[in-house]
């Protein structure tokens, strides 16, 4: 009765639990027999049964614990000769995958999902190398059952981020809409992209409504050509970022003014533990706006600073129709080009060149925000794992994480 619960627990075609080799404290086992010789085995070569039987070897694979125990499975498997091509195959059993069960296999990709490959290794009893051997092939069945074909896409944002040093950059692709990455590449720029384009396909290329994306030249030249109906938009998350730089440069110039007429107070209003005061657009706490308040009166450069980021960012912040804002947008660019600040200088040149991009954002609000917030997962991953040798690999990690490998999105 033991052996028969046995089976039923593990509940494997043609198979029966025979005995029970070892019971010891941290591992099972089992040795099985078929229940049926008649079945003729598939031969792993041309997936067809075959009659002709050449030899037998005993095999032992791993399956999934019971009761916190390690279980392995012993049983002959049939060595048969391919009517096809006369060579001789072992056979194929559905259940397997290697020296694991597909059980075992499917378990240790979503645990991989959820940790590193070091930690599933530790909890399963396993080393680095079998794991990420298990996941990458598993990653790579699931990439082609679900990565192909693109899906159709309306709203979509590129970025790029980096995997390794030395400027070696992935770029993703993200679908604005459903919030996952739907393709990405090795490297950045005008080619990566137009393989996107590509693979995509006129059809779907025809229905893409608008693409956001961080103003490299490359990205808006391979839009532009592969789908020029679509309108681009300059994500307002890196210009904000390149606000704050040049608010930053201007508060670092006056603190190197101050150090030098040895002026304590306005040091340390802007030193670089108070920086804060000029980059946080909001929530400042009481001490905080005291601190600004005063830092403003000190310093009248700053104060100007202040006053063009506050107004670049109003003109996102208020309501105004869109020629409004366009007038709104052109006057700051005049302010900042006359300001005395070069930071801010360059940052209208910027703004100048990217001018209707910019402005698209008025047209239809999307950003890539979602990329960022990706790029920080991204990140989150790479740090995790110390870093990825294998880039294929890496690509297909960040589809489980962001995209439509997520097992959490067949649950």
């Amino acid at each position: 009765m033991q052996l028969e619960t046995i089976t039923q627990i593990l509940q494997i075609d043609n198979f029966k639990v025979k005995s029970i080799i070892s019971n010891t404290d941290n591992v099972f086992r089992f040795y099985l027999e078929r229940i049926n010789n008649i079945i003729l085995p598939l031969c792993s070569g041309c997936g067809k049964a075959h009659l002709k039987k050449h030899s037998t070897q005993t095999v032992e694979v791993e399956d999934l614990p019971i009761c916190g125990k390690r279980v392995f499975l012993v049983f002959e498997k049939i060595k048969l000769v391919c009517s096809e091509d006369g060579s001789i195959r072992v056979e194929e059993l559905a259940w397997l995958r290697g020296n694991i069960t597909k059980r075992f296999a499917e378990c240790v990709s979503r645990l991989t999902a959820i940790t590193t490959n070091q930690e599933a290794g530790w909890f399963l009893g396993l080393d680095d190398e079998k794991i990420y051997r298990i996941d990458k092939s598993i990653l790579e069945e699931k990439a082609k059952e679900l990565l192909d074909p693109l899906p159709e896409v309306k709203n979509l944002s590129v970025d790029e981020v980096a995997w390794q040093k030395w400027h070696k950059y992935v770029t993703n692709v993200v679908d604005v809409d459903q919030r996952l990455v739907i393709w990405n590449h090795k490297d950045r720029g005008k080619e990566v992209l137009l393989k996107f384009y590509k693979k995509l396909g006129i059809k779907k290329c025809a229905e893409i409504e608008s693409v956001a994306m961080d103003g490299a030249s490359g990205f808006i030249t391979a839009t532009q050509e592969s789908v020029p109906q679509a309108l681009l938009v300059f994500d307002n998350y890196h210009l904000k970022a390149k606000l704050n730089e040049a608010i930053d440069q201007v508060r670092k110039d006056e603190l190197r003014k101050a150090r030098a007429d040895n002026n304590k107070e306005l040091k340390d209003l802007v030193s670089c533990g108070e920086r804060w005061l000029l980059l946080k657009n909001s929530n400042l706490s009481e001490g905080q706006q005291d601190r600004l308040s005063k830092l403003l009166g000190l310093n009248e450069n700053i104060a100007k600073a202040k006053i063009l980021k506050d107004d670049f960012l109003s003109i996102y912040k208020e309501e105004h129709d869109y020629e409004k804002k366009e007038t709104m947008l052109n006057t700051w660019i005049e302010t900042a080009r006359t300001s005395g600040f070069e930071p801010f200088k360059e940052l209208a040149e910027t703004v100048q060149r990217k001018f209707q991009l910019i402005m698209n954002y008025f047209k239809k609000k999307i950003s890539s925000a979602i990329s960022e917030g990706i790029n920080n997962k991204i990140k989150r991953l790479k740090r995790m794992a110390y870093g990825y040798r294998d880039i294929d690999y890496f690509l297909l990690k960040i589809h489980q994480h962001c995209g439509r490998l997520n097992p959490r999105l067949s649950t």
